[in-house]
């Protein structure tokens, strides 16, 4: 019996795979699927949330006494402020590239040029993981068999070291590259990555970090008959120096390959119809001229954020002496939010960025350039409603068809009202 009982174990352990030949194959299978993926489109919302830890509870201000504070639930963080973006991500030779959502129009600019303010994080299309499953400068260890959603998955741990990282930390004056390590967890039957978590380690004393970390979700993606890993959800998170946290999490939706009916424009293409005999007479209102415009539906900071469209009229005719013409009250506008955010303390503020950006007349849409001047009271039940002027972003230049406004003392689940308000000045472009 005891013979019997040591075969019976022998040959149990023969045919249990090697966990890091079986890490080869996930490895190859990561590869393979970043070699063969092709050009395509994602739209991310980010829901954002800082917080601030009380630090006058702590005698000595480091990152370990800060550490050991997140840790403890007596010691809860105040929030700041929420918001939320969306965007289009386009992965193009293995490249980022974004615009606001359904734009259409990418240019070079990175991630932190098209949201100059507040924690942005880029790596979840396959930066990450080229480093990790495809490059040779990991080191890994098995971490064990365990349970996820009732299948079983093996886990591994990695380290980049600082040499062969390219994974890049930045603040607003600096930019370091850090080494960083984490694990991954995979489907112990089909290899398939299901999640991804990393963290910077050291990160460089001079960017004012304690820590930064990000937890990523796989899934498969069907394209050109073939599967495809691609990110699902991703959220970071980042403790700084000074005891403020910040909070993102990124859901990806709607990915779908460029198809022929996929239409992408850069920067330096042209963006409009070029004007001949053909087209539409092309309208530009007066430099100086005053311009009414009421929101043609509400906003509502629950479930809108920077990279929406918005939608205007005018509210009252504006003349075009040159052209002999005048825009109707009623003339459609569009537009785009550009900021969004929900201030908390005492009472709640809200902060509002618009810019308007087209409108509709003689068939086409014309572009517009204005700059805001004034809310129209009693349009937004809330008063004391002001004009903000923008921050400046390491002189950053500003773009001044972009209009700040703040709403203090705004209730909770505060809405702005479709019909709110404001008044514009036609810039000279």
């Amino acid at each position: 019996m005891l013979l019997g009982a040591a075969l019976t174990a022998l040959c149990s352990a023969q045919q249990q795979p090697d966990p890091m030949q079986l890490l080869v194959q996930l490895r190859h299978k990561v590869a393979n699927s970043i070699s063969r993926i092709p050009r395509y489109l994602c739209t991310e919302t980010v829901e954002r949330q800082t917080f601030q830890l009380p630090l006058r509870a702590l005698s000595v201000v480091s990152c370990p006494k800060i550490m050991s504070a997140v840790q403890d639930s007596k010691k809860k963080a105040q929030l700041l402020y929420t918001d939320r973006l969306r965007l289009d991500v386009a992965v193009i030779d293995k490249q980022e590239t974004y615009s606001w959502v359904g734009e259409g129009r990418f240019g070079d600019q990175s991630l932190g040029d098209l949201v100059n303010a507040g924690l942005t994080s880029t790596g979840s299309f396959g930066s990450f993981l080229e480093a990790i499953f495809v490059g040779d400068g990991a080191t890994f260890s098995y971490l064990g068999e365990s349970k996820l959603d009732n299948r079983r998955v093996l886990q591994y741990g990695f380290q980049i070291p600082l040499p062969h990282s390219t994974y890049r930390i930045s603040n607003a004056w600096l930019k370091r590259f850090t080494a960083y390590s984490g694990s991954f967890t995979a489907d112990a039957e089909t290899l398939d990555l299901l999640k991804l978590e990393l963290h910077a380690d050291p990160i460089p004393f001079e960017l004012g970090f304690c820590e930064v970390s990000t937890e990523m979700d796989y899934t498969k993606l069907r394209m050109n008959n073939l599967d495809f890993l691609l990110p699902a959800e991703a959220t970071t998170l980042l403790i700084g120096s000074d005891g403020h946290q910040s909070v993102n999490r990124t859901v990806f939706s709607s990915c779908h390959q460029f198809l022929g009916e996929s239409k992408l424009m850069f920067e330096d293409q042209p963006t409009g119809p070029t004007i001949s005999r053909t087209t539409p007479q092309a309208v530009q209102i007066p430099p100086g001229e005053t311009v009414l415009i009421g929101l043609a539906e509400k906003i509502d900071p629950a479930t809108a954020g920077a990279g929406d469209p918005v939608k205007g009229r005018l509210t009252q005719p504006v003349e075009i002496p040159a052209l002999r013409l005048t825009l109707p009250k009623g003339t459609v506008l569009h537009g785009r939010i550009c900021e969004l955010v929900v201030r908390y303390g005492d009472a709640a503020t809200l902060n509002f960025g618009l810019k308007w950006e087209t409108m509709e007349f003689g068939g086409i849409n014309q572009t517009v350039h204005l700059s805001l001047k004034a809310a129209t009271r009693g349009t937004a039940k809330t008063d004391d409603i002001e004009v903000r002027q923008p921050s400046l972003i390491l002189g950053a230049p500003i773009d001044e068809s972009i209009g700040y406004l703040s709403f203090p003392w705004v209730k909770k689940n505060y809405q702005i009202p479709a019909g709110f308000e404001s008044r514009w000045v036609s810039l000279n472009r």
